[in-house]
């Protein structure tokens, strides 16, 4: 049975009152559901991301709820500009190098425990989410002579490094690599300060054969595409 997740995004309409979300009467394009997304989003929505790739056997169809103003990534003002949120960086990562096949990636990482809260309901309610790894990760192979690889380090505080085989690829030339991340997880892109948040080159990924090593820095969203080196014969 193949699954369809559609309308997905991080949504704050549950932590508001009617009056913040809802404009009576019929205004003419009120600004509502108009989020202001921040470090820690992008980091939630690109685990997402890596979570519908890691199921891309089941999940054949994955829409994301709006693309401009209403929980979007992508901002705009009548007769003014249009900035980019934090969560279109992940996006614009995924869907620019996750094409291809999906490998079933082994994951061995250093765990901590969570849990999850949902206010949904006439209660509000907390559960357990025992040993959960710091490492999220999918990989891609586009055809013969390209692979990509997203990374999210999970842990607040320290820095992980990410060592990868990359088993009959060949030889592998790192490509653009790069990373989402700012010391201040809630920090936004807002209109005058488009820049705050962007993709940063990621220094120190290193590749030998098919080994791979990466350092990620603490709370951060890593792109590594790769590509085979092809020799004559």
């Amino acid at each position: 049975m193949m699954l369809s997740f559609d309308e997905w995004n991080v949504w704050y309409r549950t932590r508001r009152k009617r009056a913040d979300r809802v404009k009576e009467g019929w205004p003419v394009a009120p600004s509502i559901l108009e989020e202001i997304y921040t470090m820690e989003d992008a980091l939630a929505f690109g685990g997402a991301c890596i979570s519908l790739l890691n199921h891309a056997d089941r999940i054949k169809n994955r829409v994301l709820a709006q693309l401009v103003n209403v929980i979007a990534p992508i901002m705009t003002e009548t007769g003014g500009p249009a900035w980019r949120q934090t969560i279109f960086f992940p996006f614009a990562h995924m869907s620019r190098f996750g094409r291809g096949k999906v490998l079933r990636a082994q994951v061995e990482s250093e765990t901590y425990d969570s849990s999850y809260y949902d206010p949904r309901g006439a209660e509000e309610l907390t559960f357990p989410v025992p040993n959960v790894p710091y490492l999220k990760m999918s990989a891609v192979a586009d055809g013969p002579a390209a692979f990509s690889l997203f990374l999210l380090n999970r842990d607040l505080t320290q820095e992980m490094e990410v060592n990868l085989e990359a088993r009959s690829f060949g030889r592998l030339t790192p490509g653009e690599a790069m990373e989402v991340r700012h010391d201040d997880l809630r920090a936004t892109t807002p209109r005058m300060r488009r820049s705050r948040v962007k993709p940063a080159p990621l220094q120190g990924v290193s590749v030998n054969g098919g080994h791979i090593r990466a350092t990620l820095k603490p709370a951060s969203m890593e792109c590594d595409p790769f590509i085979r080196e092809l020799t004559e014969g």
